[in-house]
């Protein structure tokens, strides 16, 4: 039997296909109780849509138990029968390590491709690669490799990656370094965490068999569902684990997971973690697992570098493997994989935490301090005593000299010390430690003798008024002696060749800095806070590696020495006394630091001679901040940047105009300015500008103007449709302003324009332009709009639609010049168009975001504007500020008249 040009096995195949399909045939079993897949579903069916050549592989990714698997199942299940063949293979990396695995992964995928009932021999894996290659060639097939971990897999299983037109191959995988082991750079799905939403939902399918909590759990439930952060796996774990039980079981259970994770999620999430190449890996993991997570990436390579772990590499190699991320340069995992890596280090000795390579939990460290049970295993250690206030060891401190300290952070604040229960040779026991961090705790003893490998010394609160000078810190890369009681950094002279980052803020007894001559790598010094502190060692100048000088509300500093030129930020906010005398002498002396990039300088009291002439030499500036300056204009050294990207001049209360602003310049803050009356943004440049709160801002040129309207070209007055003089107009407190060449004010509805050429109730109307009976050219309009009352919205948006010309201008309007308190008024507006609307044009015009009772116009002819030229001598504006119908602004609307385009024009001119 022939059917359709076939054969009739093939006539029963699409048959079975056609029942298969109408059954809801499914090839792999997986749990109803699905949420939060449809997204990531719905994205890899479209990709199977696409015929593209380069369309054929995709990488599913991300950390185990992420519902990477479900995904793909779901896609097998929904398209196994529009392929020549399909094939699932599960489990690839446990089946590969297996004696023989990926041999039996080869044969399993052979036989599927050739759909023989017995097994394929293949007697080695090249053998099997190659007959693979010849399969997959000539068939339109849909494969899903599942968990894929190495490059030898994918070769076996692929070979050279040569498919039959059609064909789709879907892996999903931990390592995202896959993605470099393919000749076209493969589609990536990453499976991200589950909403709140939809987390609750899974979890209560899970506890309760409903999709929302019930009483008495609901508070119990969100607790769990946080602590899962979206990880669909331990949703499911917890959920089942917790259906039936009671109350005090669930909140006995949830104090556990703050100890011991749940084994079943350890298992999963930890195989990312067995599978990392080295111990350096490892190290790097549990270092940033325990101790770093949420630190600067630049920090962590910084000491992690010196202690042989080789991060930059690490880091790249624990992203692959989807252990870790890096967001705004800071180094982030999820809760759940923070949880795994602080569980393997538990299990080093879970009974003694004296023996483990990293203590990390308050308790713990406390005990083994308290105990002197410290061992040489001990690599890194973490004690915060504001975490121990509830212990009886712990007793509170408050926090003395307030006045002295002065920030509104600190009032009120609490310290808690340890009533040098602890003694400092407890730390001596610890050979191997490298990382100290420490919070508010207090020794008994000299703290001579700290571990010589020590690289981190972070000890917050110190109540030490100078570290030992024969205490040993050769190896020291990190120094943060924050919210100390220091008076000096150490006694005497000390050398460490290996600081790079020394942190001493807010220490507001600090009186003096260290000689700089003994820490020669120095590249960050922190001196945030330290309200004692009169003046810096002139050692800094030998600083050759130095990049950043914190000096941040370093109130009482007066001088600032010679800086090293290798400086690349400076902050020197809040610091009112360097400016006497009136010459800054450091502003001068940075003229030529030409690595300088980011400079802060607010709130200084910084006149308009504290600044030098000329900062062209700083060719790297790109941020510059003098917020809070007693300067009445914008100092020309800031108008000879050529880089400075980002200006900030807020809170200015003397500046009066900011002109020159550099045509590097993208964003410009002058918010809160007073007497500030005109800004000169760089010509043809599209510097945002940020500028609420400037009550007296009446010019921004190039952008908008604004006047009252005595200082109106009387021209644009008898085209606003007005019948009135200056005088009356001074008395109504009219302004008019100009943008874009569009010219508008808002009057009282007893000033409207009595007569118009179209008028029309309502937001929305629509207007056919006439042809003039002496052919005059229409050079501009003028529209009146009555507003019910006044916007409600910070803008207000009018649309024009030339439907014959296909040309749509759109006009958001800003609302600073809406007048306060006033009922019955109309926005009028004369629009400076050129040629643009000619006889025959369909218009329609819309008004958004306003009540609007009614709209009408008027069209501006050539003729007018004679006439008008003629006898409008006596009643020109001479004053250099005046609005005239010549201005034009940067952008304007009589240069936007291409047919086929919809061009937008939003006002600066906004309140906020």
């Amino acid at each position: 039997m022939v059917y359709n040009d076939g054969y009739e096995a093939e006539f029963i195949i699409d048959i079975v296909n056609v029942i298969r399909k109408k059954l809801d045939y499914k090839a792999l079993y997986i749990e109803d109780k699905l949420v939060g897949i449809r997204d990531n579903v719905a994205a890899i069916e479209c990709w199977l849509q696409d015929p593209s050549p380069n369309a054929v592989i995709l990488l599913i990714d991300w950390m185990g138990g992420i519902g990477k698997t479900t995904i793909a199942k779901c896609i097998y299940n929904s398209n196994i029968f529009k392929y020549d063949v399909s094939c699932f293979l599960a489990n690839i990396n446990d089946t590969s390590n297996q004696p023989g695995g990926l041999l039996r992964l080869q044969s399993q995928l052979l036989s599927t491709i050739l759909k023989t009932k017995r097994e394929e021999t293949i007697w080695n894996v090249h053998e099997g690669t190659i007959k693979i290659t010849n399969a997959i060639c000539n068939k339109a097939v849909l494969l899903v490799l599942d968990d894929v971990t190495t490059l030898q897999q994918l070769v076996a299983l692929l070979g050279p990656q040569s498919f039959y037109p059609g064909s789709k191959v879907i892996i999903t995988t931990r390592h995202k370094w896959l993605l470099t082991a393919f000749k076209v750079h493969p589609k990536v799905q990453s499976v991200q965490t589950l909403s709140t939403h939809d987390s609750i939902e899974l979890f209560s399918l899970y506890a309760f068999n409903r999709d929302q909590p019930i009483e008495p759990y609901t508070v119990q439930s969100k607790l769990f569902v946080h602590h899962c952060m979206g990880h669909p796996l331990a949703l499911k774990v917890l959920g089942s684990s917790l259906h039936g039980n009671t109350k005090d079981v669930w909140e006995d259970t949830m104090r556990k997971l703050q100890v011991v994770p749940n084994p079943e999620i350890q298992k999963v999430l930890q195989i990312s973690f067995e599978t990392l190449s080295d111990d350096k890996d490892k190290d790097l993991f549990l270092h940033v697992a325990c101790f770093f997570e949420g630190e600067e990436k630049e920090y962590i390579v910084k000491l992690l570098a010196q202690c042989d772990l080789y991060p930059v590499v690490g880091i790249k190699n624990l992203m692959d493997r989807c252990l870790l991320n890096v967001e705004h340069g800071r180094v982030t995992m999820h809760q759940l994989i923070k949880e795994m890596g602080r569980e393997v280090v538990r299990q080093e000795s879970p009974k003694d935490p004296g023996k483990r390579s990293r203590l990390w939990q308050d308790e713990d460290c406390f005990n083994v301090l308290r105990d002197n049970s410290g061992t040489k295993k001990v690599e890194g250690l973490m004690l915060d005593m504001l975490n121990m206030k509830d212990a009886k060891s712990t007793s509170a401190i408050t926090i003395n000299n307030l006045g002295k300290r002065s920030f509104e952070e600190y009032l009120g604040k609490t310290r808690y010390g340890n009533d040098a229960i602890l003694k400092s040779r407890a730390l001596e026991k610890m050979k191997n430690l490298m990382l100290l961090q420490l919070n508010y705790v207090t020794f008994s003893g000299t703290c001579k003798k700290l571990p010589k490998k020590l690289r981190l010394l972070r000890w917050h609160g110190c109540s030490l008024e100078a570290i030992p000078g024969d205490t040993s810190l050769e190896k020291l890369v990190i120094l943060d002696m924050s919210d100390s009681n220091l008076k000096r950094v150490w006694d005497g002279f000390k050398f460490i060749g290996s600081l790079q980052i020394l942190n001493l803020s807010y220490s507001s007894e600090l009186i003096e800095t260290p000689d700089f001559v003994g820490l020669p790598g120095l590249e960050r010094l922190i001196l945030t806070g330290c309200t004692s502190l009169i003046k810096i060692d002139e050692s800094i100048a030998y600083l050759k590696e130095l990049v950043l000088l914190d000096l941040t509300n370093c109130r009482n500093i007066r001088d600032i020495p010679c800086l090293p030129r290798s400086l690349e930020s400076l902050q020197m906010s809040g610091c009112p006394n360097i400016a006497f005398p009136r010459q800054v002498r450091c502003l001068e002396l940075i003229s030529s630091f030409s690595l300088l990039k980011n400079m802060d300088l607010s709130d200084c009291n910084l006149l308009d001679d504290s600044f030098p002439n000329n900062w062209s030499g700083l060719v790297s500036l790109v941020y510059l901040n003098i917020d809070g300056s007693k300067v009445t204009s914008l100092p020309k050294c800031i108008q000879t940047l050529s880089k400075i990207r980002t200006l900030s001049v807020e809170c200015c209360s003397k500046i009066q105009s900011i002109l020159g602003v550099p045509e590097s310049v993208d964003t410009l803050y002058i918010r809160n300015n007073i007497s500030l009356k005109k800004v000169q943004p760089a010509p043809n440049s599209r510097t945002l500008v940020y500028h609420d709160k400037c009550e007296n801002l009446c010019d921004m040129v190039g952008r908008y103007k604004l006047q009252s309207i005595e200082k109106v070209e009387r021209k644009i007055i008898r085209y606003l449709g007005l019948e009135l003089n200056a005088v009356q107009g001074m008395e109504l407190g009219l302004e008019v302003l100009h943008e874009f060449g569009i010219f508008s004010t808002f009057v009282p509805e007893e000033q409207i324009p009595s007569s118009f050429m179209f008028n029309k109730k309502g937001p929305k109307f629509s207007f056919k332009v006439p042809w003039h009976h002496n052919s005059l050219r229409i050079s501009g309009f003028n529209m009146c709009v009555l507003l019910n009352q006044l916007p409600s919205f910070p803008y207000m948006e009018i649309e024009l639609h030339n439907e014959t010309k296909d040309l749509v201008w759109n006009y958001i309007k800003g609302d600073r010049d809406v007048p306060k308190g006033v009922k019955n008024i109309a926005w009028l507006s004369l629009w400076r168009c050129g040629n643009i609307l000619e006889g025959g044009d369909e218009i329609v015009i819309s008004i958004n975001n306003v009540a609007v009772e009614a709209c009408c116009i008027n069209l501006i002819y050539e003729d007018d504007e004679q006439l008008d030229g003629e006898g409008s001598k006596a009643h020109r504006v001479l004053a250099l500020d005046q609005i005239s119908w010549s201005d034009r602004m940067h952008k304007d609307i009589s240069d936007y008249a291409y047919s086929g385009m919809r061009h937008s024009f939003k006002s600066d001119n906004w309140s906020y």
